[in-house]
């Protein structure tokens, strides 16, 4: 009896082990999300400060006051939003690394061979796609430093010239941004991308569940 309820106890442990394990790797999914999210707002928040920037400069209105202000709001939206990106960043790498040193703590305790090492080549594969994902967002962060910084000197080159010879000053500089930002645009959208991919995948969902079903004929 004693011999029983040790092996129930030790069993009911691993169950509760395990569910921790996948607990971590769900909650991680989910600021995965949450941040592929916030880098569309990023997204948004770039294309309107360029919008707003160019009409700015290419077409002035007689007072120039409403559209720098338009301007700056969307630059500040911006920069709120690549900030609780980088915050988010952070806070996987985080959570993924209590993750897999969980997972490799629950591979170490699992008896049989076979699914020890259908686990470990499962962990790893994982992991991978974590690492390729870090990599690609800090250099789509390196890529859109320098064009952030540009939008912020703009700023404060019209908090201190906003007139009509001061926009023809920095038209050359606008457009430089406007060509800069083609690139950054890319490559945002394609991290976009690799983030939702990755919070599928550490979904618990069904992806094909929540596939919205075709109108009935």
């Amino acid at each position: 009896m004693s011999r029983a309820f040790s092996a129930l106890t030790l069993a009911l442990s691993l169950l509760a082990a395990c569910n921790s394990t996948s607990d971590k790797g769900a909650s991680t999914g989910k600021t995965v999300d949450q941040a592929a999210a916030e880098i569309g707002q990023t997204i948004t928040h770039l294309d309107a400060t360029l919008v707003a920037l160019k009409d700015l400069v290419k077409n002035p209105a007689a007072d120039l006051t409403a559209q720098s202000k338009l301007f700056t709001k969307s630059l500040g939206s911006l920069e709120s939003s690549a900030k609780k990106v980088a915050e988010l960043a952070s806070e996987i790498d985080t959570k993924s690394q209590d993750y897999f040193a969980q997972w490799d703590t629950q591979i170490a305790s699992v008896q049989n061979e076979d699914i020890r090492e259908r686990t470990a080549e499962r962990r790893e594969t994982v992991s991978k796609n974590f690492q390729k994902l870090k990599e690609e967002y800090v250099d789509v962060r390196e890529g859109f430093k320098p064009l952030l910084d540009d939008l912020r000197d703009v700023r404060t080159f019209l908090a201190n010239d906003l007139t009509v010879d001061g926009l023809k000053t920095i038209k050359g500089t606008v457009e430089d941004i406007a060509d800069e930002s083609g690139d950054v645009r890319e490559s945002l959208d394609e991290l976009h991308k690799r983030f939702q991919e990755l919070g599928v995948k550490l979904s618990r969902a069904n992806p094909a569940a929540v596939v919205p079903a075709e109108p009935a004929k």
